[in-house]
């Protein structure tokens, strides 16, 4: 049964003894039971502490002498003599004619509200379910969980145009072998606006809320962070923000070339930004030491000045620092890297020798037990341990000895070993 609206006055007035006064408790107690109940006439209500005059109108309504201050009315009955005696068609049709109110079925509101608030979950679990890059996916209902925890689309204009795209733009980054591309033209063509994946935007905080599921990360607060992970599935936020620390590089391309001369003669350490790398070509270099830790990259320049190219990763290498490193391997510059030995950094190690083609440098096994047998550390290996790709024998001790080695502790040993380079 729909709504059942009030019936014109003019057409059907209501009679005397329906509109009288002394009813209006039990119309408005009828009201609130159809309305709970889709409209249907079903159960019972019951008015208490009657004043005479209900007692009258309401006896005279069933028929019967109400003589205490307590009545139960069932409502299949009232209905049943509504419809004998009332111009209407039973109850529900009385109670809105003579409150002059639509009356509303609460429970399917109730029932069209949350299908109207899982209608983009159901979507975006067909989407996920239909899209070839979310084959083997599995923290899609955590997804799903988290966006109706987080109450992200009820602030959508439209959650179901908004939970499309995002599910689009995840497809896209997250395919295989995906070059770099801008956030502002990937937003172009999937939301039909530079902004649609500022910060901020819905789509934008659905897309990072899966990033971060799939990268088993917390959901990024700040805006460092949200760069940052945009940036680990190959999206540039913008050409100035990202920065490659580096040393001693040397290149042609103007002012950009000519800051690189100066900072690699006086040995200091400087930044270069994907905008930087517009015109900047670099020059040949045989050895480059790659590592991930900026204290690292410092000693480096305490040591050996701007003599042993070095580039810092600072962690997760941001698109700058893989296309650094990617233009230096296309000049054939040997790339040497070097990073912590724990399993983030194990994971570092195996991405930078897929996507930009170092080779591991002081990163066998060997290297890892004569660390340990030396100084073991305080810190234990946490998290699943990560297959050495170039070592598959690292991993195996890793596990077995269960400890972590950071470059900072063996800042001694790989000074020795750069030394080598620079002849």
């Amino acid at each position: 049964m729909g709504d059942v609206g009030p019936v014109s006055g003019a057409a059907r007035p209501v009679p005397g003894w329906l509109a009288d006064p002394a009813l209006s408790r039990l119309w408005e107690a009828v009201r609130g039971r159809l309305e709970r109940s889709h409209l249907e006439p079903a159960g019972r209500i019951v008015l208490v502490d009657l004043r005479r005059a209900e007692r009258h109108a309401v006896g005279d309504l069933l028929a019967r002498p109400i003589v205490a201050d307590r009545v139960t009315v069932d409502l299949a009955e009232l209905d049943q003599v509504l419809a004998r005696r009332s111009p209407y068609r039973g109850l529900a049709e009385t109670v809105a004619a003579v409150t002059e109110r639509p009356l509303r079925d609460r429970r399917a509101e109730r029932s069209a509200a949350m299908a109207a608030r899982e209608a983009p979950l159901v979507l975006a679990r067909e989407l996920l379910a239909a899209q070839p890059a979310f084959a083997g996916l599995t923290w899609g209902e955590a997804w799903l969980a988290e966006m109706r925890r987080s109450g992200l689309l009820a602030r959508a204009d439209d959650a179901a145009r908004a939970v499309q795209n995002a599910v689009i733009v995840l497809a896209e980054v997250l395919a295989p072998s995906v070059a770099a591309r801008s956030r502002s033209e990937l937003s172009a063509r999937v939301t039909g606006s530079a902004h649609g994946l500022d910060d901020g935007t819905v789509v934008s905080q659905l897309t990072l809320r899966a990033l971060a599921l799939d990268a088993e990360i917390e959901p990024p607060v700040t805006a460092a962070a949200r760069r940052d992970l945009w940036e680990r599935y190959a999206v540039s936020v913008d050409s100035v923000s990202s920065t490659c620390l580096t040393l001693g590089l040397l290149g042609r391309g103007g002012s950009v070339a000519g800051r690189l001369r100066l900072a690699a003669e006086a040995g200091d350490p400087t930044h270069i930004t994907p905008r930087d790398l517009r015109h900047l070509e670099f020059a040949p270099h045989r050895h480059v030491l790659v590592c991930e830790n900026p204290r690292v990259l410092e000693a480096m320049a305490d040591r050996f000045g701007g003599d042993l190219p070095t580039v810092c990763t600072a962690g997760q290498p941001a698109l700058v620092v893989l296309d650094v490193l990617r233009r230096l391997a296309m000049i054939n510059s040997t790339l040497h890297y070097h990073g912590d030995f724990d399993w983030p950094g194990i994971a570092i190690a195996n991405r930078l020798v897929a996507q930009a083609g170092v080779a591991p440098w002081q990163m066998g096994a060997p290297n890892y037990q004569a660390a340990v047998m030396r100084g073991p550390s305080a810190l234990e290996l946490s998290g699943a341990p990560v297959v050495t790709t170039w070592d598959p024998m690292l991993s195996a001790v890793m596990i077995r000895l269960g400890v972590v080695v950071h470059e900072e502790a063996i800042l001694d040993d790989l000074l020795a070993a750069a030394a080598q380079l620079t002849r």
